[in-house]
């Protein structure tokens, strides 16, 4: 291995000199093995936001600590959860020196916090769920923290906990292909499974026994392994010693019981094939104690579920007097939830197991390094579902869906298509039948539909989910969220501007109506933008506002999710570039296109649109070379997702023609706009409004060849006509060049 030269100067400079634009050093909030952590101040086009920044230690610098510190920025930029603390930015300083900029928390360590606020049993277990439930999100997108502790876990103000710290974090597929020297990993927290092997090859279990170690300190004010405190004795305990049940312990807190008992020892356990499956199933255990029914944990106890069901409703048994019959009748029914239960269980242990296997199978050396891309395996993941007989109809469907999403976030649409086609195949078959992940099925396969151009086919799919709702058949209230955000969007890219924004006014009253739960303001917030972009042509000063207000609440709220902020930031330069204040899109979008190429990578959808938007920007404040080199960018991009023949790569190669025309290039404007209203055309829409607006360019290119013809400035005017019929950036143009020929109204 070859090392990175040594940046002394840069490493060990006091904080006033490095150099860093947009960012003001503030204080110093901690030293670690891979960096030096800073409050800082970032500079935005109208305020400051406080971000901890995180810069990578001279002791590090070299091949390998430079690739670990780019690892932790790949993980954070893949995770978007209100309990994580979000990628602000990332790359290097003027030194060449490497940073990160997060989400700064102004918090108290969790276990701090309990003590101090003097919380119930039910308030930590309220508060551990929320931190079960961003590890879960972390270990659905396949990263594993390794590293959870009370000093990576703050607690806001409002009462929000936030998980900070992936400096140690891996990928399974990392983790199943990769070695490294010895671990960082904090030893009171460590599973027995990291002391043994030093931290390496480990996968979701050992954040599952780490949260057990957690929720038994909140629980019971002292460590599941007693007294022991040195290295050795901590390694004993770790290795060979049973906790006692928190429960017993007389410095528990009141309302410990036997339930959170078995939660806590089934986290704890020795070998990781008794734990939870994964941070998922941990979090449904703390939800069903949470509602008082009956924990998995400790399922198989003789007469527990009778004695749990009696629990939780007899105030309604007594006060009914009801008898043995309807006894039986109710617990039959309770019978049917628990079956249920398993089956979702049973699910969430085959997902983690199939992918877990496939890992696995890709350590032979295939490539000089010994690895294969997260696309590669997603793909044999597909190949061996469709051909595996073996594993029950729902649980195959479920891991094509998996599949299917994860292979459309690394822009495989075409994978993903055929991922989702075949998980809606298996789910139509499933008995007895399951309406929520039939739904589910519908809703993927119209995401991937709607991003290869079938909008009709993806409505369809839309609209078969919904149905299964009307039906009574499905039930799971965020899903019908997600199939009516996609049916308005579906609506809208129609051209049914009214029908758009009925749908989207429907999902902010139902996302609105349950804002506490997890994952409803981030589809409360993107309704509103979709609002806001339903109404850019027709008032775009009123989408500009609502936006504004928007990027407002999500500040107020501490909503720091990328992959809402950034879209919402990107609709607003568009909105400003409607109104024709292209400096003020341009001061939006330049920092924007920076974070979005650091948060979405070299191919995401996402990214072709950003760079559009700017490159229209630069276009209209003259910035000639910039805005082609952008829009060119943008067009490959696009084209690499949807296609040649794709609307959205078009639409790149339409602004590439204004562009020409902007700058005074009559010849290659000609040439461009020529060839756009070809393919419109040739598509059946030489009728649209943007081959109206195309004509009206062409025809201001051919009076601005021949100046003093008098009868091309009128054909100009005649192809515009009412200037009320154009909206957004469109109106603009058609005012420029109304106001040339003279007639600007």
């Amino acid at each position: 291995m070859h090392s990175v030269p040594v940046l002394d100067r840069a490493a060990d400079a006091p904080a006033h000199q490095w150099d860093l634009p947009n960012y003001t050093l503030i204080r110093e909030l901690g030293r670690g093995g891979m960096g030096v952590v800073w409050l800082a101040e970032r500079a935005l086009e109208d305020a400051r936001q406080p971000v901890a920044l995180k810069r990578i230690a001279q002791t590090q610098w070299s091949e390998d600590g430079l690739r670990r510190f780019q690892r932790e920025r790949r993980i954070l930029a893949a995770l978007d959860h209100p309990n994580i603390a979000a990628l602000v930015d990332g790359g290097t300083d003027a030194h060449g020196v490497a940073y990160i900029a997060t989400q700064y928390v102004d918090g108290e360590r969790i276990d701090r916090w309990c003590q101090q606020h003097q919380l119930g049993v039910r308030e930590r277990v309220r508060l551990l769920r929320a931190v079960a439930a961003a590890v879960a999100h972390a270990h659905a997108r396949l990263v594993v923290h390794r590293d959870l502790k009370p000093a990576n876990i703050l607690v806001t103000a409002d009462g929000v906990p936030k998980l900070l710290d992936f400096g140690i974090a891996r990928t399974l597929h990392e983790e199943a292909v990769t070695t490294e020297g010895p671990s960082q990993m904090t030893l009171r927290y460590a599973a027995p499974e990291q002391v043994e092997s030093e931290g390496a090859d480990v996968g979701v279990s050992v954040d599952v026994y780490a949260l057990g170690v957690l929720l038994y300190e909140l629980l019971a004010h002292s460590s599941p392994y007693g007294e022991a405190s040195g290295p050795a004795a901590l390694v004993q305990a770790i290795l060979h010693d049973d906790p006692a049940p928190p429960s017993r312990l007389h410095s528990v807190l009141p309302g410990v019981d036997a339930d959170l008992d078995a939660i806590c020892l089934k986290a704890l356990r020795k070998r990781p094939d008794d734990r939870y499956a994964g941070a998922a199933d941990l979090l449904a255990d703390l939800d069903r104690w949470l509602r008082r029914d009956a924990v998995e944990a400790r399922r198989g106890e003789r007469g527990y579920r009778l004695r749990s069901f009696v629990r939780q409703r007899w105030p309604w048994l007594a006060a009914a007097c009801i008898g043995a019959a309807a006894i039986g009748y109710h617990l039959h029914a309770q019978q049917r939830q628990l079956q249920e239960a398993e089956r979702q269980r049973d699910k969430a242990q085959a997902l983690a197991g199939h992918f877990s296997s496939l890992f696995e199978e890709a350590r032979p050396a295939d490539t000089e390094r010994g690895e294969v891309s997260a696309r590669e395996l997603l793909e044999r993941s597909v190949a061996r579902l469709q051909a595996d007989a073996q594993q029950p109809p729902a649980t195959r469907a479920a891991l094509l869906l998996a599949s299917a999403e994860a292979l459309e976030y690394l822009g495989q649409i075409a994978s993903a298509q055929e991922s989702a086609a075949a998980a809606l195949r298996l789910a139509q078959g499933v008995t007895p039948p399951d309406g929520d992940l039939l739904a589910e099925a519908h809703s993927e396969l119209a995401s991937v539909l709607d991003k290869r151009g079938d909008g009709e086919g993806a409505l369809r799919e839309i609209d078969a989910g919904l149905a299964l709702f009307a039906q009574g058949q499905a039930s799971r209230p965020q899903l019908r969220v997600v199939l009516l955000q996609q049916r308005a969007m579906a609506a809208d890219d129609a051209g049914d501007r009214e029908a758009a924004r009925a749908g989207y006014e429907e999902v902010v009253r139902v996302a609105g109506a349950a804002l506490h739960e997890p994952d409803a303001l981030g589809s409360y917030l993107a309704a509103q933008v979709n609002l806001a972009t339903n109404a850019m042509q027709a008032d775009p000063a009123a989408a500009a506002a609502r936006l504004r207000e928007a990027l407002r609440k999500a500040r107020e709220q501490g909503f720091e999710a990328p992959r809402t902020l950034l879209p919402m930031r990107a609709y607003l330069g568009g909105a400003l570039l409607a109104l024709g204040r292209a400096d003020e899109a341009q001061a939006v979008l330049e920092p924007l296109l920076a974070e979005a190429r650091a948060h979405y990578g070299a191919d995401d959808p996402w990214l072709g649109l950003i760079l559009n938007l700017t490159g229209n920007a630069a276009a209209h404040n003259a910035q000639f070379a910039r805005a082609d080199a952008l829009l060119a960018e943008s067009a490959r991009v696009t084209e690499r997702n949807f296609g040649a023949e794709h609307p959205n790569t078009r639409a790149s190669e339409a602004d590439r023609a204004l562009l020409s025309v902007l700058a005074g290039d009559w010849p290659e404007a000609l040439r461009r706009l020529d060839a756009m209203l070809g393919w419109l055309e040739a598509g059946g829409r030489g009728d649209s409004l943007l081959a109206q607006h195309l004509h009206a360019a062409r025809a201001y290119v051919r009076a601005r060849q021949r100046p003093e013809d008098a009868s091309l400035r009128a054909a100009l005017r005649e192809t515009i006509g009412g200037i009320e019929r154009w909206n957004g950036r469109q109106r603009v143009l058609c005012m420029r060049w109304l106001a040339w020929a003279g007639s600007a109204p």
